[in-house]
């Protein structure tokens, strides 16, 4: 005990606080004050003065006696000792908590025990409150007289030890033992039979305390002085409440040896009866047992917990202290753990709307389990797409679509497919599901057509949008951000998470799968070591860094190592995908069982809705069953894969992709079966059959039947393109745009365009077609991937390489911000001159250049000064780089080459040093002399070579297009 004090009052010291009586009382607990007041006074004072201790500021205020000294600073003290240690009682509670947290346990909480955590002011005894006149008055409570009438006068008189109170002029009254209300009585008729012309008024100022020992299992038991008026449920209050194994049903209060009332805690926390919340007197002892037995409730009630039992509590008191059932919770299917009579742990079904059940005994450690009902509606359609009010709705026998949907007007939206709708349909106990197929406008004007389909329990009916390119997705997409907010850091850059979400999810997940199957059949076609080395290369390039330099405002230059691939935003491109195709995957998986996402539905694509559709039609397609999937490819206007209907016939197929584009070919269509089975030796045969596609959208013998795995094939009109059109710039006479027809030649265009005029640059014409456009960017991407690679695979070598790995990065940029021009060379004089031989046909989206006539010629690439000079007959290629400083260190001089004006391409002849008299070698007009970079100087990587040639060759067409 001297060394618990001994360290209280140390603590005092360090704090160096100005009032150190303050803190004495209010940092240990009143059992500890107790205890400190009955050592002798020489120990005390001993205590006090080994740690500079001022001795008043722990024995004045508050005594465990009553003795004629109690006054309401005492009770204040007590009840701020109380307060303080209630404080760091409750800070110790959360400490445990939290370290209870971290070691990842999650032991379900004991109804009742969080009463004793709130605050002790809100429920401390106090002596402000108002006496009842039950109350039994005894040594030391303090009588307020007030006296008036003939003469006015005050008295306080405090109750004497033997229980008498002196009133001047009138002597002794004998009052304790009474209640306040007799003792009224009494004082008052005394008065008015001995004070003629008096009368007084009566109070209690001042309650004596008692003395009250909290014995058993309470969380700090011992003997505490609290106001006369403290009952049982504040004296377990100001005792920390009762500890982990003690009871809150089976408290005892005990008077003389004798128990006096039996308390349970759960009548006051789930009835409100404070019956037996007695108030306690002077030496009561209020004893807490451990308790016998706890059961748990858990699962789908109002409060979850663990429940201390009484001996007859049967599973319906267990339940009904849990607050009972959730209005989601299905209690004809609980489950009760007990243990048996071996100690091991028996599981039964226990159906809670019976009454024999309800009826049963509970044990210790039972754990009664309430589930939850099933998301799914028994009675419940769905209705879900392009339609005014989407979610469930009740089914009533003999339901048909137009009971779902009344008005075309005033139930749909006006984007809505009237031609296409299906209905979703249970089929089994396992889930698996049939399309129907229904025209929903007639459907709707029609009752008594066949589109009318009857529905059932648990259908899905589906409405989509005609045009999917015209939807407004903001709500759709604004809930996929909002939804990716809590996987997001803090310092993420969150702009990726902008335009289409859900088409750019979706979009993913699509190329995502394609890419899987890819991935499959390029290993079945690869040997383990070129695998390997494969694996290895993509780890390396993966693991690549970059150094990133930046000097700081005070010199100092700072080198940080950057992942390539990662950016700074936490999470680089490929994890964004990932996340987003993740969200939106989830999304799509639910939104026919989610309410929220029913009510997006109406934002959906036609492939979006019918995702899930077609990957439940994907995973029943087991055991041999057929996949009853079909595809539809070509000139209509949502071409891919679709459901395979009941009876599902051509005429739906192309009703299902939204019907067909303007351009299609009614003559023809091609369908493509697949014949045979798992058990046939000879495999898989496909078949092809030509249809009528007029005929089959009349419903004639063409309109077959499909099966699984179907592909119809919609042509397009044989020159159904009247609008290739062809631009004309610069100098002829009426530049813009032409139509032009199947094999006009680009003659005939200019000769339309009124020929060129007498300002044109003929030998510099630049012609630019889309499919050499398409070309070049396939190669600049070949040439990109092929550099990635052998970056990796130098990484991995151990030679020494003199490239840096910033270097090889830098010109892998600059390839893929170049967009190739797709110039073509043509021999415009020879073409305006009528050589057939020279001219070409003219297709849709050809550009020709024909700028103004220049007389310079350009010097680029490894030169001192890259220029434009003047042109000069008789300078050669060697006069020219002289002129722009001559060549630089990494310049490659044996490679230099011309580009002439209409994009060719000419060598120097090296032979006779750039000098010669042939026409063809002579500098012309226009014409731009590279000097490539020296491919050698670069570690031997020759692919810079192309890169040089295509970044040179770009920038000369541009910049002769920018001339115009």
């Amino acid at each position: 005990m001297f060394k618990k004090f001994g360290l209280f009052l140390l603590t005092l010291v360090v704090w160096g606080t100005a009032s150190a009586a303050s803190l004495s009382t209010s940092s240990i607990s009143p059992a500890m004050i107790q205890q400190f007041q009955n050592m002798s006074t020489s120990q005390q004072q001993a205590l006090a003065q080994q740690y500079g201790i001022d001795l008043s500021s722990l024995t004045g205020g508050s005594s465990g006696s009553s003795s004629s000294g109690a006054s309401s600073q005492g009770v204040q003290q007590t009840q701020s000792s109380v307060l303080q240690q209630r404080q760091l009682n409750q800070q110790m509670l959360q400490q445990q908590q939290s370290q209870n947290t971290d070691n990842g346990t999650d032991k379900p909480k004991r109804f009742g025990m969080n009463l004793f955590d709130a605050d002790v002011s809100m429920f401390a005894p106090v002596d402000t409150a108002s006496v009842p006149d039950d109350y039994v008055v005894g040594p030391n409570d303090v009588i307020d007289l007030i006296l008036y009438g003939k003469e006015s006068q005050e008295q306080s008189l405090t109750v004497s030890r033997d229980g008498t109170i002196n009133l001047p002029d009138l002597g002794p009254i004998k009052v304790g033992g009474l209640t306040f209300g007799e003792v009224k009585k009494v004082v008052k008729a005394k008065v008015k039979d001995e004070m003629i012309g008096q009368s007084v008024a009566i109070s209690l100022s001042t309650m004596r305390n008692i003395s009250v020992f909290v014995a058993g299992e309470a969380k700090y038991p011992g003997s505490y002085s609290l106001p006369a008026l403290t009952t049982v449920t504040q004296a377990l209050f100001v005792a920390g409440g009762v500890s982990d194994i003690g009871s809150l049903r089976h408290i005892v209060i005990k008077r003389g040896g004798k128990t006096v009332r039996h308390f349970d805690l759960y009548d006051l926390l789930l009835k409100g009866d404070a019956s037996d919340d007695i108030r306690l007197q002077s030496g009561d002892v209020v004893f807490i047992p451990p308790y016998t037995g706890l059961a748990e409730v858990k699962g789908e009630v109002r409060r979850p917990a663990l429940y201390e039992l009484n001996k007859n509590d049967t599973l319906g008191d267990l339940l009904a202290m849990a607050g009972g059932a959730d209005s989601d919770a299905y209690p004809q299917s609980s489950v009760l753990e007990r243990i048996n009579g071996q100690n091991l742990r028996d599981i039964q079904n226990v159906n809670l709307t019976n009454k024999k059940a309800l009826d049963e005994k509970v044990r210790g450690g039972d754990v009664l389990r309430v589930g939850a009902t099933s998301d799914q509606a028994t009675n419940a359609i769905v209705l879900a797409g392009a339609v005014v009010r989407p979610g469930k709705y009740a089914w009533h026998q003999g339901m048909h679509v137009n009971d779902l949907i009344r008005s075309l007007w005033g139930d749909l939206r006006l984007s809505a497919d009237l031609d296409y709708a299906l209905v979703i349909r249970q089929v089994n106990a396992l889930g698996d599901i049939q399309v129907h197929q229904f025209q929903l406008g007639n459907a709707v004007t029609k009752p008594s057509s066949k589109d009318n389909l009857t529905l059932q329990p648990k259908d899905i009916v589906l409405v989509f949008n005609y045009d999917d390119d015209n939807i407004n997705r903001k709500d759709l997409n604004d809930y996929i951000t909002q939804d990716l907010q809590p996987v997001l850091t803090a310092s993420s850059d969150q702009r990726w998470l902008t335009g289409d979400l859900m088409s750019n999810g979706f979009q993913y997940i699509q190329d995502n799968n394609d890419k899987k199957k890819q991935d499959v059949n390029s290993v079945a076609g690869m040997n383990i070591d070129d695998a390997a080395t494969a694996k290895q290369q993509q780890d390396a390039a993966n693991q690549m860094t970059t150094q990133k330099t930046q000097q700081l405002a005070d010199g100092t230059v700072v080198t940080t190592n950057t992942t390539s691939g990662s950016s700074d935003t936490g999470l680089s491109q490929d994890e964004q995908q990932s996340t987003l195709s993740d969200e939106v995957n989830h999304l799509l998986s639910n939104i026919y069982t989610d309410p929220k996402l029913i009510a997006l539905t109406p934002e959906m694509k036609r492939q979006e809705l019918l995702y899930p559709v077609m990957a439940k039609l994907n995973a029943q397609a087991r055991n041999g069953a057929p996949l009853q999937v079909v595809s539809i490819t070509g000139d209509v206007k949502v071409p891919g894969k679709y459901p395979l209907s009941v009876n599902g016939d051509i005429t739906g197929l192309v009703k299902a992709a939204g019907g067909l584009s303007a351009s299609a070919y009614y003559g023809r269509a091609e369908l493509t079966r697949a014949k045979g089975n798992n058990k046939d030796l000879n495999g898989i045969t496909v078949t092809h059959k030509a249809i009528d596609l007029e005929n089959a959208m009349k419903g004639g013998n063409d309109n077959v039947a499909l099966v699984s795995r179907d592909n119809l094939n919609i042509f397009a009109t044989p020159d159904w393109q009247v609008d290739r059109t062809v631009e004309i710039r610069g100098e002829v006479r009426f530049p813009g745009s032409y139509t032009i027809h199947r094999g006009e030649t680009l003659h005939d265009v200019i000769q339309r365009a009124g020929g060129v005029t007498q300002y044109a640059f003929v030998d510099g014409a630049v012609f630019t077609r889309k499919q050499v456009q398409e070309r070049e960017q396939i190669q600049v991407n070949k040439l990109i991937e092929q550099l990635r690679s052998t970056v990796a695979t130098r990484a991995l070598s151990s030679n020494t390489t003199t490239i840096s790995y910033q270097d090889a990065t830098n010109m892998i940029g600059e390839l893929q911000n170049i967009k190739p021009v797709g110039r073509l060379v043509i021999d415009l004089p020879d073409i305006l001159s009528g050589d057939k031989a020279a001219d070409m046909q003219a297709e849709d989206g050809d550009i020709l250049y024909i700028p103004r006539k220049t007389t310079t010629i350009s010097v680029v690439g490894e030169v001192q000064y890259a220029s434009s000079h003047r042109f000069k007959k008789g300078l050669n290629v060697e006069d020219y780089l002289n002129l722009s400083g001559g060549f630089r260190k990494r310049a490659d001089e044996s490679r230099v080459y011309v580009i002439r004006a209409d994009g060719s391409v000419m060598i120097p002849n090296q032979s006779h040093s750039w000098f010669t008299s042939n026409d063809d070698s002579q500098l012309k007009p226009g014409d731009t002399i590279v000097v490539p970079l020296d491919t050698e100087y670069q570690d031997n990587l020759k692919t810079w070579s192309s890169v040089t040639s295509i970044i040179y060759q770009s920038a000369v067409a541009l910049a002769a297009i920018s001339s115009l």
